[in-house]
């Protein structure tokens, strides 16, 4: 069994070893070859040939490794070419990137009401104190018009005293003046002054800023009496110290027929610090001025020059009844006695529209148009007529069919007018009414 098992360590390098099959021939079952690698046999005997040659079949045995590896890497590679794919393709769709931009915008505003619930809220303590009586007790002379303005009704002429269009939810009534609430020469100014007109100044603005009804104004200057607007820029206005009437004395007047023209008494006049009298028994100086406290003019109607004469065709179109504000802007001047209209201050340019449809009865342009300047008439046809006046360009014609809302031309400042403003009448079988009970 030893001499076996030496035997066995026993190597004759000249005995013949049976020579295996090249390797590129041999069938391997886990990387088949389509290929085969041709290798040449060498000229030597295999026997005789270097150890070293052994080696070449070794290497060959040990490829199929190496290509699995080169095939894991390929699919590796081919991994990342379908997510480059896809990820490109998710960019391009139009859908997903508005999708994803709509989960955010929700994301945010919860984010913000969020916020926004563990935010406590100042306490706001809101005084009462700047409002009109009027308008906290509901006094019966005022009422809420439409748009939510408060109006103040003058129970002497059963008129609107304020309109101004309504930005916030009600507007405050202007108070009487402090003279018409009766206070005293002595708490107001202690003469007649002289006002010198302005720009943008109105009868009614000029009035409420020395504290003074506008019919006072009227009555202290004859060149507004017959028509408060033929106010000028430069006029010189004299401006009472209380409500009242300025009076120059002619021949033949006494205190007492003043007193009755006036409807105040002798004492009145007497008393009053301005006039300079002793007592009542005092005579009176022809062309003097007397001021006469808290007195009365019966009231002129402006004789307006802006009429026209004929009716529309039965087949004009007709309004609806309902106005609209004509232009953007503030109210300048508000409908009263003296100016039974509206003014609404705006710039040169802005549009003017038809405030309800109609027919065009009267464009008048180029000229002083009896102090209206260039103004368009609308007959709406069913007893109502809409004036539009101081326009600077007019783009329609007389004869013509307008809509409510359809451009009739542009702010300006033509005719009688101290700034850029439309002077805008509502007439109802040819009166003037108040466009406070019209428009919206």
């Amino acid at each position: 069994m030893a001499s076996d098992a030496n035997a066995a360590f026993d190597f004759d390098p000249s005995s013949r070893v049976p020579a295996l099959p090249p390797s590129n021939t041999r069938g391997n079952l886990n990387f088949p070859r389509k290929n085969p690698m041709k290798i040449e046999a060498s000229a030597a005997p295999l026997s005789q040939a270097d150890p070293r040659q052994t080696g070449t079949s070794v290497v060959a045995v040990f490829q199929p490794p190496m290509l699995a590896a080169q095939t894991r890497s390929a699919g590796v590679m081919t991994y990342i070419q379908k997510l480059e794919s896809h990820l490109q393709q998710t960019l391009s769709d139009q859908v997903t990137p508005l999708r994803l931009a709509g989960h955010i915008s929700v994301l945010a505003v919860a984010a913000i009401i969020l916020i926004l619930s563990q935010m406590q809220m100042p306490d706001w303590n809101i005084s009462l104190g700047g409002l009109s009586t009027n308008v906290l007790q509901g006094s019966q002379n005022t009422q809420r018009g439409t748009g939510g303005q408060v109006i103040t009704i003058d129970p002497d002429t059963n008129e609107s005293a304020s309109l101004q269009p309504s930005v916030i939810p009600f507007t405050i009534a202007l108070e009487k003046p402090a003279a018409a609430q009766g206070a005293t020469s002595e708490q107001l100014r202690p003469d007649i002054q002289v006002y010198t007109v302005k720009s943008g100044d109105t009868v009614i603005g000029i009035a409420n800023k020395f504290g003074l009804l506008p019919e006072t104004l009227m009555w202290a200057n004859t060149e507004l009496e017959n028509d408060p607007d033929r106010l000028s820029i430069g006029d010189q206005l004299n401006i009472l110290p209380v409500n009242g009437v300025l009076h120059i004395v002619r021949p033949g007047d006494t205190l007492s027929s003043l007193a009755s023209k006036y409807k105040v008494t002798v004492d009145d006049i007497v008393n009053s610090k301005l006039n300079g009298l002793a007592s009542a028994s005092t005579a009176v100086v022809v062309g003097t001025q007397l001021v006469i406290p808290n007195g009365t003019k019966p009231f002129i109607t402006p004789d307006y020059a802006a009429t026209y004469t004929g009716t529309a065709p039965e087949d004009a179109v007709k309004g609806f009844g309902s106005f609209s504000w004509p232009v953007g802007g503030d109210v300048s001047q508000q409908y009263w006695r003296g100016h039974p209209a509206i003014d609404i201050s705006s710039w040169t340019g802005n549009p003017v529209k038809a405030a309800d449809s109609g027919y065009v009865v009267t464009v008048s342009s180029g000229g002083w148009g009896g102090g209206y300047g260039n103004h368009v008439i609308v007959d709406h046809g069913n007893g109502f007529v809409s004036l539009y006046a101081h326009l600077s360009s007019i783009f329609v014609r007389q004869g013509e069919e307008v809509t409510r809302g359809e451009q009739l031309g542009l702010v300006g400042n033509s005719g009688n007018s101290t700034g850029p403003h439309l002077h805008f009448e509502i007439r109802y079988d040819g009166v003037q009414r108040n466009p406070a009970s019209y428009l919206p």
